[in-house]
């Protein structure tokens, strides 16, 4: 005889899952159970400072020689550096004034201050920088001189003080005249047109018919050929000239 076992239903009953059958107390569901679980975080690794490496030392080491005072032996080179500059641009001016810029070469000025051209390079690109650098150093003296006349003009005169400056200047220093009006760099052209305006202001008819007739008769002076139309002493003829352009 067969005996037949009862059926025990296996999901919990009762409060708090109480099997009836095999006394089990299972948790029952509650709200926080079914609520997602925050996703946990990752973990934050702390960078370590990396050691300085050769080269940045290298740069440190140079910026604290940078801002310390030079050694008498850093002025020293800096005051002979200075000195061969100073001589180079004196070679080349003479040598261009002597035989035109066209017609001397880097090599010839090194030979001149007893270096070889190479040496040359260290100071300039080429020869048009040599000849630039040269344009603003007379072109700085020029507005010095033309500045100073300004600043000691009688009122309603400094046209014409400005002017007489000018035109003594170029004859005092011809090579230095050619130099900055025919032979310096076009890229020079901007910096003598800004400063001669900043000298005089002027509007832009007058101030171009003064400075052309100004150059006119300076380079007619250095020609040779100021005497066309008649012998006239110098001073009669730019003050002809200033007369003629409403500047005296």
């Amino acid at each position: 005889m067969v005996r037949k076992t009862p059926n025990i239903d296996p999901r919990p009953s009762g409060p708090k899952g109480l099997h009836p059958a095999a006394g089990v107390v299972q948790a029952a569901p509650d709200g926080d159970a079914t609520r997602p679980q925050p996703k946990p975080q990752p973990r934050v690794r702390q960078k370590l400072a990396k050691p300085e490496g050769p080269l940045k030392r290298q740069a440190q080491r140079k910026g604290a020689e940078a801002a310390a005072p030079a050694s008498p032996a850093q002025q020293r080179r800096a005051a002979q550096k200075q000195a061969l500059e100073a001589g180079i641009l004196a070679a080349a001016r003479e040598l261009f004034a002597a035989h035109g810029p066209e017609a001397v070469t880097l090599r010839e000025v090194g030979a001149a201050v007893g270096y070889s051209h190479a040496t040359l390079y260290s100071f300039f690109a080429d020869k048009n920088e040599l000849l630039a650098r040269l344009a603003q150093d007379s072109l700085a003296t020029l507005l010095i001189r033309l500045q100073g006349a300004q600043d000691g003009a009688e009122p309603g005169r400094a046209a014409a003080a400005v002017a007489r400056a000018f035109v003594q200047w170029g004859l005092q220093h011809p090579h230095d005249y050619r130099l900055l009006m025919l032979d310096a760099p076009l890229d020079m052209r901007p910096a003598l047109v800004a400063g001669l305006d900043a000298v005089l202001a002027l509007p832009p008819a007058q101030a171009t018919a003064l400075w052309a007739g100004l150059h006119g008769l300076l380079m007619l002076e250095l020609a040779g050929l100021a005497a066309l139309g008649g012998e006239l002493p110098r001073a009669q003829r730019l003050a002809i000239l200033l007369e003629q352009l409403g500047s005296h």
